[in-house]
């Protein structure tokens, strides 16, 4: 199944805004989630979102399956790392190859040290970011606690 990863213009931000609903939906039912960032009119805002189109250190990403919109990545820089500060899969489209896919593409694109955060709650995620720091890096995997309800991997691809 041929996937794509494209960065995201400043035209289809939109996109972007309107996938980040039913992401930050399912995230919301996870201990320690950020479900005020939901408005009066229950739209889900992120904050962050304009700053991936203004500040080099951000770089948005869509995600595609043979052609057709499939999820969105969003990566940052932070320091002497880069993050995946959000990464969504629209759920018909996971259990394919397309995260692992996109992951590798993202990780060969930003070649460096990478930090992983996930809600220890979500275990979809977080079996997938253990699996693919295994298969990326050569070096030890540091694993750590951000708070609570966070976990990280900061891993050298």
């Amino acid at each position: 199944m041929p996937f794509t990863v494209k960065p995201a213009s400043l035209k289809e931000k939109t996109i972007i805004h309107t996938l980040i609903q039913p992401y930050l939906f399912e995230l919301s039912r996870f201990p320690d989630e950020h479900a005020e960032y939901g408005n009066k009119s229950g739209i889900y805002l992120y904050p962050y979102l304009d700053a991936y189109w203004q500040e080099k250190e951000r770089l948005p990403y869509l995600l595609y399956s043979e052609g057709i919109l499939a999820g969105f990545a969003l990566v940052r820089k932070d320091g002497d790392h880069w993050e995946m500060a959000e990464f969504y899969i629209k759920p018909e489209f996971r259990r394919r190859g397309l995260g692992e896919y996109s992951a590798a593409v993202l990780f060969e694109k930003h070649f460096g040290l990478w930090k992983i955060s996930y809600n220890k709650h979500n275990v979809a995620s977080q079996n997938l970011w253990n699996k693919l720091a295994i298969r990326f890096t050569k070096d030890d995997i540091k694993k750590g606690k951000m708070d609570a309800s966070h976990d990280y991997l900061v891993f050298q691809v």
